[in-house]
């Protein structure tokens, strides 16, 4: 596997040439519909987009929404071994990451990302919950560790489905309003590991009551 350029950040043509060819097919494959895009912010790119992880496109979903800024994300480590799949992702802006290990280049070069005025967009919970019925889990504290040490607010997104995610079935993405690090409890020097937590976890609840609600029709 070629190993990640993690020292700067690349400019890539071929995520515009994406987003406007296979846009329109993913949106009439998947019957995506949008709500909430009046909460991404329009003059402020300082802000990371937190997903909750349903399926291997949560980031192609959130990119394709009106006012969406071009995405940078995180991809399991294991993408990254077939040279094709490599090309592709690390073309439309995902790094990779290995998961349960602390890895601290990929922590910083996302920090990089938002500190350079570029969007992150991560799934808190680490990976894909595929047996607890899409209920978003606990959060890793990752998306809380970025977010104080770059000032960044937080915009959580809810990507709703009442079934298994699947060609066919109406997916929803739901942008709520951003998140800041005062809001998050953050907003000091050397926030204790019990205060990350529970930032982290505050992002995945907002996920979770903004899935239920529509999930639930209210």
């Amino acid at each position: 596997m070629k190993e990640f350029d993690y020292s700067s950040i690349p400019e890539y043509k071929f995520y515009t040439f994406a987003v406007k060819t296979f846009g329109p097919l993913f949106r009439k494959l998947y019957n995506i519909k949008y709500k909430g895009t009046e909460n991404i912010p329009v003059n402020n790119k300082h802000y990371i987009v937190a997903i909750n992880h349903t399926c291997a496109l949560d980031p192609v979903f959130v990119a394709l929404g009106n006012n969406i800024p071009r995405l940078h994300f995180m991809a399991k480590v294991e993408l990254f071994k077939n040279p094709v799949v490599a090309w592709v992702i690390t073309h439309l802006y995902g790094f990779p990451v290995k998961r349960g290990t602390g890895d601290t280049s990929a922590i910083e070069y996302a920090e990089k990302i938002t500190n350079e005025g570029h969007v992150l967009a991560i799934c808190p919970e680490g990976k894909r919950i595929k047996d607890k019925n899409g209920v978003p889990q606990k959060a890793k504290s990752g998306v809380a560790i970025i977010a104080h040490n770059t000032g960044a607010s937080v915009l959580p997104v809810a990507i709703c489905c009442k079934n298994k995610i699947k060609r066919g079935e109406q997916v929803t993405v739901v942008y709520g309003k951003p998140l800041s690090v005062a809001e998050l409890g953050i907003d000091k020097p050397e926030p204790s590991r019990e205060e990350i937590k529970a930032a982290a976890n505050t992002v995945m609840e907002k996920i979770s009551e903004m899935r239920e609600k529509e999930l639930s029709g209210n």
